[in-house]
């Protein structure tokens, strides 16, 4: 009978052991099903230095909808969802006891979380922007509401220190934090001075400036990389050019993008013949600044002024061959269409302006067709 039961109970336990096995996959399945996998972090408890605060933090609630801290990149380059590895409002709560500890003298405070947002992504050529964004409210025991503040902690990384920015995150909470706190301690203070009265009595008139630190919250603009193919067509050539341009899309009136560019460019043989040579081609870089003003979401007016360096080579009509230096400067208007901002096609269409140390045509204008794409 005891071997009977041990064997059951060897059974029960193998069955357990399986069936996490099995939970764990189905998990995993899950996960990969919703193209997310999941990562946690925890606020480390140090304490900041708080002097003669007779306040502490008796309940903190969380009101968010959104209950997400962010979605990231992991390491390996795929998009993980962030969540704190326990309650938030409770690991917020253990965090700022460390700081604000409760005391007979002291009067509770309860504190409401409305927004709390982890971001990262690329903002420039060679930098991704990592930044916490806290929204809260202090409170009296009996509800009202004594003062709110939001806040943004940023922080600028390379493109290659993805590791160190996913460790960094729970600093930055930390951080802002610690900076609510002290705007809602500097606000009493530039009232009459102690209006949380020992015992637990309340002055809420003495608050000065409420709400004076308010920041709405913006999502992190976008990175955008083209690489985009120009034909471009005028009186003396015919030409083609292969560019990259990387910007910063946002709601801005002009955005400045980063752009560069190589292009090929053959003479029309009858303009060549006139200058008295039998052929001309040319290649060269082009460096410069372009603008973009947004329209709508997607559609944008293309504005650039460059500097083309390049060389121009030439056969005369008894077949001697030349170079020339080419150095000019160029001009060029245009609309570019994105309709689909995370990839796609990318099209475009203008006219342009050139001045340049040519042997065939020193100035010129014609027209160019682009089509690329956006990744």
């Amino acid at each position: 009978m005891k071997l009977r039961i041990s064997k059951y109970i060897i059974l029960v336990l193998l069955n357990k052991r399986v069936m996490k096995k099995i939970i764990s996959i189905l998990a995993l399945l899950l996960n990969s099903a919703l193209g997310y996998s999941q990562e946690t972090i925890n606020l480390k408890i140090i304490p900041f230095e708080f002097k003669n605060q007779n306040f502490y933090i008796e309940n903190v609630f969380d009101n968010r909808q959104d209950m997400v801290l962010g979605l990231i990149e992991d390491r390996f380059g795929e998009n993980v969802t962030l969540n704190f590895e326990y309650n938030t409002a409770a690991t917020i709560k253990k965090f700022l006891d460390s700081s604000l500890a409760k005391t007979n003298n002291r009067s509770p405070i309860n504190l409401r979380i409305h927004s709390l947002k982890i971001e990262q992504g690329q903002t420039s050529i060679e930098k991704i922007t990592a930044r916490a964004y806290l929204d809260l409210s202090f409170h009296t025991e009996s509800g009202e509401e004594l003062y709110k503040v939001s806040h943004y902690e940023s922080q600028e990384f390379l493109l290659t220190e993805l590791r160190e920015i996913n460790e960094s995150h729970e600093q930055r909470i930390r951080a802002a934090l610690e900076y609510c706190l002290w705007q809602f301690i500097n606000a009493r203070e530039a009232g009459t001075g102690d209006n949380l009265q020992k015992g637990g009595g309340i002055d809420q008139a003495s608050f000065a400036g409420e709400a004076a630190s308010l920041e709405a919250f913006i999502p992190l603009a976008q990175w955008h990389d083209m690489v985009t193919y120009k034909r471009m067509t005028d009186r003396y050539n015919e030409a083609w050019n292969v560019s990259y341009t990387g910007f910063l899309d946002s709601e801005n009136d002009l955005i400045i993008p980063f752009s560069i560019g190589y292009g090929q460019s053959t003479a029309k043989s009858d303009i060549v013949k006139e200058r008295g040579y039998n052929s001309a081609s040319a290649f060269a870089l082009g460096f410069g600044l372009n603008g973009f003003i947004k329209i709508i979401p997607g559609l944008y007016v293309d504005l650039g002024l460059n500097i083309p360096l390049g060389i121009e080579f030439l056969r005369d009509l008894e077949n001697r061959k030349s170079k020339n230096v080419l150095i000019g400067i160029a001009a060029h208007q245009g609309i570019k269409i994105i309709p689909w901002e995370d990839f796609g096609i990318v099209i475009g269409a203008g006219i342009f302006q050139r001045w340049q140390t040519s042997m065939i045509e020193k100035r010129n204008f014609g027209f160019v067709l682009e089509v690329g794409i956006n990744f």
